[in-house]
């Protein structure tokens, strides 16, 4: 087992998500409702299903079927959503006397289908499954995957970037002895036993330092880097070409002859005007955070610290006279709950 956080847990058991409702938005009730329900689960018993499973022999082709009666719903009773109609009853096979047969065959041709792509929810499921990561890490690893541009992210599933393809043929060419599930498993495991005092941290670090120090000499000795793209601009400091290259926060235009030259070329700001700023008279711009995010704020900043994830539509509530902002097809207050 894994160290992990304790559960959400009701105060009360006689706390029903129906007697709390009346204090709960519709969001907080339905997880309300989550939560009661799987605690209370916990504490009952396993439910019982009497499964068969019966296999046709016509001509040396096996046919299977399978059937379930619920006999004991036990835990499930606190699933309202449950549905005992999910049962499959077969029929008596007895009476057959062993010889089944049918007038009525129906064919279908199927297709073997890709393996869906992952989400963060089904990442973090395999990572479970492969003893790799613990539950705190979980979040930050996927953020890691999307901050870095390794991962694009469409209809919440993972779809890789150029970057992380490369990034990833780079590491299982020079690094494939570390840089696997087996090998972090089990690095997993000495942290665990470190932690329990069950291992020596000092004889975990020598070994892995042990093994890793000759694969980073070999790929910076080996390792081909990638030629930066050029803009056909020259460096007004020392005359050399400028390129694009890649940093923590994107793509910027720097000197070619770095680190002799560290010229880096500053772009140019396009500034963009939503609507005024009902706050203080001042102007509503389109902004990013560092990490390339657009938000919608005042240019009076820090003196009016308006700022909007949604864009502004320039008109004000009805209701509350804050700024409406549209998302899709929707227009909707940014204070309130009014929607045009």
């Amino acid at each position: 087992m894994q160290d992990a956080h304790e559960a959400i847990r009701p105060t009360s058991i006689h706390r029903t998500p129906e007697s709390v409702k009346k204090y709960l938005s519709a969001d907080e009730f339905k997880i309300y409702s989550i939560i009661y329900a799987r605690a209370l689960a916990c504490l009952m018993k396993d439910a019982r299903v009497l499964a068969t499973t019966v296999i046709l022999d016509n001509n040396d082709y096996k046919f299977k079927t399978t059937g379930q009666i619920l006999i004991f719903d036990g835990f499930l009773k606190a699933y309202k959503d449950y549905a005992v109609s999910n049962d499959v009853i077969l029929p008596d096979f007895e009476k057959y006397k062993g010889v089944v047969s049918t007038n009525d065959v129906e064919t279908e041709q199927k297709f073997t289908k890709p393996v869906s792509r992952y989400t963060e929810a089904t990442l973090i499921e395999e990572m479970e499954s492969l003893g790799i990561g613990r539950p705190s890490t979980y979040a930050t690893t996927m953020k890691t995957l999307k901050d870095r541009d390794y991962v694009k992210v469409v209809e919440k599933k993972f779809h890789p970037t150029e970057m992380g393809i490369e990034t990833t043929d780079k590491l299982q060419e020079f690094f494939s002895n570390v840089i696997n599930v087996e090998y972090t498993a089990n690095m997993e495991t000495d942290l665990d036993k470190i932690a329990d005092a069950e291992e020596d941290n000092v004889k975990v670090l020598k070994e892995f330092y042990g093994d890793f120090e000759p694969l980073v000499k070999s790929a910076f000795e080996k390792m081909e880097k990638a030629a930066p793209k050029t803009t056909g601009e020259m460096c007004p400091e020392c005359g050399n070409e400028l390129v694009i290259r890649k940093g923590k926060y994107g793509e910027f235009t720097a000197c070619s002859n770095y680190p002799t030259c560290k010229y880096i070329k500053k772009e140019e700001k396009i500034i963009t005007t939503i609507c005024d700023c009902p706050k203080c008279g001042g102007h509503i711009i389109e902004k990013k955070t560092r990490r390339g995010k657009i938000f919608y704020g005042c240019d009076k900043y820090p003196k009016c610290d308006m700022a909007l994830w949604d864009e502004p539509t320039g008109e004000l509530c009805p209701e509350c006279n804050s700024l409406l902002t549209k998302k899709k097809d929707t227009i909707k207050c940014s204070s309130c709950d009014y929607t045009k």
